[in-house]
């Protein structure tokens, strides 16, 4: 069950992930070699939004490997 700050979280990865990209883009038009650390950081941030869908794969995964090596 998620609880009202997994939502605030949530928001605040995307945010920073918006955030990450739009400074990205600014220094990316200057040839500014920061711009690749901040759109890989954009990158993880965007990740981080859907850290519950991919542990529930993750899960699944685990679950469906453990039944079929009995």
């Amino acid at each position: 069950m998620k609880k009202i700050s997994d939502y605030i979280v949530t928001f605040a990865f995307l945010y920073s992930s918006f955030l990450c990209f739009d400074k990205a883009i600014d220094l990316w038009i200057n040839n500014n070699i920061l711009s690749i650390i901040l759109f890989f950081c954009g990158i993880l941030s965007f990740i981080a939004v859907f850290r519950f869908s991919i542990a529930n794969i993750i899960y699944y995964l685990k679950r469906k490997f453990k039944n079929e090596k009995k």
